[in-house]
């Protein structure tokens, strides 16, 4: 599956159930202003681009059996959005900054180094 379709489709996600994202400029990171009807102020954002998203959830496709009917890669998105979920609900105070480790997402204070992957 196509990276930037992917991307797309985490943004979507992100949107339904009460929840508002927008895709950050040059599809560098996601806004997420709104959390399950949870307005988050300030905004957290997710700091992922389409090609690092495609190399994270290729990862994991290794879950499948998770969400048996599912393509991998959106199966292992599902279980990408539970990562974010946990982040978000377990942030403490002042960690705004989603990003990518080895076993899901974490929260933290400060924006990661930038990596211009060439998106």
């Amino acid at each position: 599956m196509d990276d930037t379709y992917l991307f797309t489709e985490l943004v979507h996600r992100l949107n339904l159930d009460d929840g508002s994202a927008d895709e950050a400029t040059h599809r560098r990171g996601v806004l997420l202003r709104r959390w399950q009807g949870r307005d988050l102020n300030p905004p957290y954002m997710l700091h992922v681009d389409p090609p690092t998203l495609g190399e994270h959830l290729r990862s994991m496709e290794g879950i499948s059996e998770l969400f048996p009917g599912a393509a991998p890669e959106i199966g292992a998105l599902r279980l990408f959005l539970v990562h974010i979920e946990e982040a978000v609900e377990t942030a403490p105070q002042g960690h705004q900054h989603l990003v990518i480790g080895p076993a899901g997402v974490y929260a933290q204070p400060d924006a990661p180094p930038r990596t211009d992957r060439g998106v």
